[in-house]
């Protein structure tokens, strides 16, 4: 089959970029206003309207998946696409020169490294879709509202980045992207350590806290991003089953994320805000 014309090549490219900047510029601008309207709506109010509004927006574009990147064994020339092993089966190199017939879709995703998978973007999607961005506030405006502005802004952009590394350089070791969740989930305990520490965390009024806040914010969102991609990227090899599973596993994560957050954060109050004009971490 001929190749498509490099122009009809290069203007689905621009479309599909175009399409997705679309549903991303608005979610984005929403959380990047938040520190903006936060000095006059109390937070309670203002996480309420924007998960309200973002209900609104169309659905952003599925993760990207990675295409091969300098740690991807690429076939030889002449090789059939059919024959290169699904990320969800062991390494081929350990079955060399050895013959076998290629397992169902169902098998590989119900497969030990499947779960693992599906359950990573679970984990990782009820952080950063539920349970992170309802601590967000807390944690960084005991700092100052400029250490939230850039934790937000920083934070936000770390997303793209990570998926635009893991387009270069994919992980596919599941232990590698166990140890990353584990990087990601220690800074996200100091962040909601923060939160209930709230007003008063620790250095407050410090230069290093603000450093800490933000670094940890960026550092935390970046890692859970480039988890996510990886895994999706990985998931893509098993066929339209997987697909449909990381998608549920994606939807299913954010709603328990989101719903586990509810109580203590609308009910039981466990996060306090600071006032302003008032200095409750004082003598």
């Amino acid at each position: 089959m001929a190749a498509p014309p490099l122009g009809r090549l290069v203007l689905t490219h621009v479309l599909v970029a175009l399409f997705g900047m679309g549903s991303w510029a608005a979610i984005n601008g929403i959380w990047v206003e938040l520190p903006v309207v936060v000095k006059d709506l109390p937070e309670v109010v203002s996480a309420a309207a924007f998960q309200g509004l973002l209900v609104l927006l169309p659905s952003p574009p599925p993760v990207p998946t990675g295409g091969p990147g300098p740690c991807l064994q690429v076939g030889a020339p002449g090789v059939e696409e059919e024959e290169e092993a699904s990320p969800l089966q062991e390494s081929p190199s350990k079955a060399a020169g050895t013959t076998r017939s290629p397992e169902p879709a169902a098998h590989r995703l119900l497969s030990t490294r499947g779960v693992c998978l599906l359950g990573l973007l679970a984990v990782t999607n009820a952080l950063t879709n539920g349970v992170l961005p309802a601590v967000q506030s807390y944690s960084c405006l005991p700092y100052g509202r400029p250490a939230y502005h850039l934790a937000v802004v920083l934070g936000s952009a770390a997303n793209p980045l990570a998926c635009f590394l893991a387009m270069g350089v994919l992980c596919r070791s599941l232990a590698g992207l166990g140890s990353l969740s584990l990087l990601g989930m220690l800074f996200g305990t100091y962040l909601m350590a923060l939160a209930i520490l709230s007003p008063c965390p620790p250095l407050v009024g410090t230069s290093a806290g603000v450093v800490l806040v933000v670094v940890s914010w960026v550092l935390c969102l970046g890692v859970f991003s480039y988890v996510k991609v990886a895994s999706s990227s990985l998931l893509h090899g098993g066929g339209q089953r997987s697909l449909l599973a990381a998608g549920v596993a994606i939807q299913v994560g954010s709603l328990l994320g989101a719903v586990a957050m509810f109580p203590p954060t609308s009910i039981y109050h466990v996060f306090r805000s600071g006032q302003d004009c008032v200095d409750p971490c004082g003598p």
